[in-house]
């Protein structure tokens, strides 16, 4: 991950096309954008834009911003070959 030239690592936990959900050892304030780069596979790049959405005590929500068309067919073709099926699957959440 990279801020204003300064890089640092981080783990991510999920990834959609919208999003991810990442674990980092810095305090991110909502709202900041930040450009990602990363191998969703050995080989196979994937470089966006994204901006924080939530935060809690170094894991984070991030919505992608902007993807180049080589990482978003990259990140579509990971997406089919390790999660086929998934995206027509009935999405529980808790009803308070």
């Amino acid at each position: 991950m990279s801020y204003e030239g300064h890089r640092f690592a981080c783990l991510v936990q999920d990834i959609s096309q919208k999003g991810m959900f990442l674990i980092c050892n810095y305090d991110l304030e909502i709202g900041l954008e930040l450009e990602v780069q990363f191998e969703l596979e050995p080989g196979t790049a994937f470089k966006a834009r994204i901006k924080v959405r939530h935060f809690d005590d170094g894991c984070f929500g991030a919505e992608t911003l902007e993807v180049d068309s080589q990482s978003d067919s990259a990140l579509q073709q990971f997406l089919e070959t390790h999660f086929s099926g998934q995206s027509k699957l009935a999405e529980r959440r808790a009803r308070l």
